[in-house]
């Protein structure tokens, strides 16, 4: 769940300054995984975190801080400067429940699981990528 987490926070990270939606490309990073590379024509960073993690480091040069929310889980505390707040959704899941001043909504997608569904007034879309993943794919609708 964390990486998908982090994930969702570096798509989030990519469209706070905008309404429309970002194209992300995907490939492989230096450890193999098939992650975000780009979004919006962002590149994104990885690297280690203090507790070895090999997780997103930065987008656009936007640096992504690391720490311990209120359970004590090590997590994105901010994104660019802008505050990652942690709460509990509807099914009791403790997620990221807004980044600065926009609320992150969760719902059902078109396959039926539960995840971020808005970031603040934008919808968040999903699809497949090249590797056949249901991700993110959009924010705004456009």
């Amino acid at each position: 769940m964390i990486k998908y987490v982090i994930l969702m926070l570096v798509f989030l990270l990519a469209n706070i300054q905008t309404s429309l939606a970002r194209d992300i490309s995907y490939g492989y990073n230096a450890h193999g995984d098939y992650v975000p590379v780009s979004i919006g024509g962002e590149r994104v960073d990885y690297g280690y975190n203090a507790h070895g993690d090999y997780v997103p480091t930065s987008i656009g040069g936007k640096d992504i801080d690391y720490g311990y929310n209120a359970r004590g889980d090590y997590v994105p505390t901010s994104i660019g400067g802008e505050r990652v707040d942690y709460g509990y959704n509807a099914r009791g899941d403790y997620v990221p429940t807004s980044i600065g001043e926009r609320d992150i909504d969760y719902g059902y997608n078109a396959r039926g699981n539960y995840v971020p569904t808005s970031f603040g007034d934008d919808d968040i879309g999903y699809g497949y990528n090249a590797h056949g993943d249901y991700v993110p794919t959009s924010l705004g609708g456009y």
